[in-house]
């Protein structure tokens, strides 16, 4: 029955007519043939008609043997859904949008054998904003996606969307800015509700997080660029964080080598829910372009120890707990550093276009890490490939991917097995 459904679900996807005309105008005006001009300029009669539709159909089946190094504990989900947004035209720099995301699983089977993150069906409210922006700057109010240090948006490969009711300002571009950022609400890729909780803990509501961020670029010179950023962020009854970086990059000289540096520090404050927070991180990160579409990365970073902290010392990061590893440069793909401990940790990658359609990559990772003084060091080490197939032609915005990995560890007798395989169509 599983197999059946995920081929039907792959059917959907590829098949469907409807989905494919949405691919070249997702326009009302073009949709329902509403004949507006919509190259006039700030008219209110074709705000909502030049608006359009954006949105992805997805399905992903995950497979864990041995998950999380508990012995035989193998779980498979298969899940099926997706988003769909709508969003005005601009009218004098102002922008509105209201989505709507779905999750519905394609097999039923025991509890225990379900991927936590997938087992539950889910749907509901998800984008919901209103933008104003010019040259200059750009407010977003509502359900809306962040790219913040540690509040990103991880939800990219997954169905449900990792959304943040918040208020944010931007003055300034990609590089040389000044953000001011309130979060009150998040809803994660596993829920299908806003709530004052976060990943760290479900059954805790905060204020959530304010967060003050600026970025400044210098052009040395045609060949050497000094890209530099600081944030502070003050997660309500968890943490008061700290995280700077600074990445040297050199674009004439053979490898278009980067160089960067990072430090984090955490605090505990207010009713400190998790308890004593005393956390720094150091990181160091060197990157080269061995090839004009590949690139490898050689990443290390030092968590020092407290056995009367959090995890040993680990950064506690409310949001991104379970999730990922946030701006940490060295890092395993299946679980997270920040929640393995402190000590050492190490990265290599690489990754690249193999052609205009396929990109593929290799990453191993060495977590030197114990959560507690008393505990060995997972010694953990993953293996992880993928590959990311993106379709041309009338498949135009149809991709498919896969992320296989396995995760050894001396604490464990068996090893952590994880795959990954999802298919998406974004229009």
């Amino acid at each position: 029955m599983r197999s059946f459904k995920l081929k039907s679900a792959i059917f959907v996807l590829v098949m469907s007519p409807a989905i494919q005309a949405w691919a070249t105008d997702t326009s009302l005006n073009h949709l329902l043939n509403l004949q507006q001009d919509c190259q006039a300029n700030d008219q209110l009669a074709a705000v909502f008609a030049c608006g359009s539709l954006h949105g992805a159909v997805k399905s992903t089946y995950y497979s864990l043997n041995n998950a999380y190094f508990v012995d035989n504990l193998n779980q498979d989900t298969a899940v099926i859904g997706g988003y769909i947004k709508y969003e005005t035209a601009p009218f004098y720099g102002v922008q509105a949008a209201v989505g709507y995301d779905i999750q519905r699983r394609l097999d039923e089977k025991d509890n225990k054998a379900e991927v936590d993150e997938l087992k539950e069906d889910g749907d509901g409210l998800a984008e919901a904003y209103l933008t104003w922006k010019n040259d200059l700057a750009r407010v977003t109010v509502g359900n809306q996606r962040l790219n913040l240090p540690f509040m990103g948006d991880y939800a990219d490969r997954r169905v449900l969307m990792f959304l943040y009711q918040a208020a944010d300002v931007q003055i300034g571009n990609q590089y040389d800015f000044l953000r001011l950022t309130k979060v009150n609400k998040y809803k994660s890729y596993a829920e299908d509700e806003f709530t004052k909780s976060s990943r760290q803990n479900s059954k805790v509501e905060t204020d959530g997080v304010w967060s003050i961020g600026v970025g400044k670029r210098f052009e040395f010179d045609a060949n050497k660029t000094l890209k530099t950023q600081l944030w502070y962020q003050d997660y309500d009854d968890y943490l008061r964080l700290i995280y700077t970086q600074a990445d040297l990059g050199f674009s004439q000289l053979k490898y278009a080598p980067e160089f960067s540096l990072q430090y984090m520090s955490g605090k505990d404050q207010g009713k400190a829910f998790a308890g004593e927070i005393n956390s720094q991180v150091w990181g160091v990160q060197a990157a080269f372009k061995i090839l004009p579409a590949a690139s490898l990365k050689v990443a290390y970073n030092y968590i020092k120890p407290d056995q009367n902290s959090y995890l040993n010392g680990a950064l506690l990061m409310p949001y991104a707990a379970k999730t990922s590893s946030g701006e940490i440069f060295a890092q395993p793909f299946f679980t997270s550093t920040q929640d393995l401990g402190a000590g050492h940790a190490l990265m290599l990658s690489l990754e690249g276009k193999v052609s205009d359609q396929l990109i593929a990559g290799a990453r191993y990772s060495f977590m030197d890490l114990k959560e507690a003084e008393q505990v060995a060091s997972r010694n953990q080490s993953e293996y992880m490939l993928f590959g990311i197939y993106n379709f041309t032609g009338a498949l135009k915005g149809f991709s498919v991917s896969n992320f296989a990995g396995i995760q050894t560890s001396p604490r464990y007798d068996k090893n952590f097995l994880q795959n990954r395989f999802a298919l998406s169509y974004k229009f």
